[in-house]
């Protein structure tokens, strides 16, 4: 990157940002929310913030866990399933679809607040930045056209934390979506954890030889095995639902602004470093409306893979 340093102004309550977007603008080179093998990146940013209206400030970010990065795996290779079957070679996908162009969630579309660099006038320029769109036959749909007039393909767009966002379910059951949610829906296709629920899917000592082949001491082969049987009960130690914690926003950072805290005037110039940004997106917010007088700055450090700051 040449230039590292994006400079936003009026700030509301809600604010998203994209920082992929604006920095291939300000660069005018193509930045990606991933490799091109679907690796998500995450974005190293230093933020400051000057605003002489007393406020706190949340900074919300997608997590950097095992399920949103597998979940921008497995989009980035079905989207490229969903060309190829289609008959669309790579050099049709165009020069920038390459890869996936996800909002952070579904507020980040329907609340009208992508905040744009201080200074541009956006309409009065001729770049594009357009977000993934996937088209896919619904569950349940039956041959031809679905019921309620539906076509049987639907068209939606990805979010990475939420849920998915039902448009219309027709009278058969079909489910037709305005948005997806990346972690949920990958959430629903990966294989589930399989917890036993009565005694008779347990192992039986007698037929685990290989449990019981470091026993020793007065330890018996059946003690021990009472003791796989229980831990065979446990559920894993995190939420499993698919709808549930792993598709949530979480609060990456916060701030204090407190103009006039030292008796003075003086606006203060708040400073975070190092606050990880998967996917370049940012969503901000604030406890007052700071639109008239705050000045962001978000310094985007480096740009690396998320798996390697898991």
């Amino acid at each position: 990157m040449s230039q590292n340093t994006l400079t936003y102004s009026g700030l509301g309550t809600t604010n998203y940002f994209n920082l992929t977007r604006d920095l291939s603008w300000m660069n005018s080179k193509n930045h990606e929310h991933s490799d091109r093998d679907g690796h998500v990146l995450g974005y190293i940013c230093n933020i400051k913030i000057q605003s002489d209206t007393t406020a706190g400030i949340g900074l919300w970010t997608a997590p950097n866990s095992w399920k949103m990065r597998n979940s921008f795996r497995k989009w980035h290779a079905y989207r490229d399933m969903m060309f190829s079957e289609a008959g669309v070679t790579d050099s049709e996908k165009g020069r920038y679809g390459k890869t996936i162009r996800p909002y952070l969630d579904a507020g980040m579309k329907s609340s009208g607040r992508i905040r744009d660099p201080a200074g541009w006038d956006l309409s009065a320029q001729t770049q594009e930045w357009s977000y993934t769109q996937i088209a896919a036959a619904p569950g349940f749909s039956q041959s031809g056209v679905g019921t309620d007039g539906k076509e049987i393909v639907d068209v939606y767009d990805l979010n990475i934390t939420g849920v998915n966002q039902v448009d219309h379910t027709a009278t058969n059951g079909t489910q037709y979506y305005s948005a997806v949610g990346m972690i949920h829906s990958y959430n629903q296709d990966r294989q589930e954890v399989i917890t036993p629920e009565n005694d008779s899917e347990t192992i039986e000592g007698q037929n685990n030889p290989l449990a019981l082949l470091k026993q020793g001491g007065s330890v018996s082969g059946g003690e021990v095995m009472q003791i796989v049987e229980s831990q065979e009960f446990e559920a894993p130690p995190y939420d499993i639902t698919d709808n549930g914690w792993s598709t949530n926003l979480v609060l990456s950072d916060i701030m204090q602004v407190n103009p006039g805290y030292d008796g003075t005037s003086s606006v203060p110039v708040l400073r975070q470093t190092n606050v990880f940004v998967p996917a370049g997106l940012l969503y901000l917010t604030a406890s007052s409306d700071i639109s008239d007088d705050s000045i962001l700055l978000i310094d985007v450090v480096d740009v690396v893979l998320c798996k390697d700051m898991a």
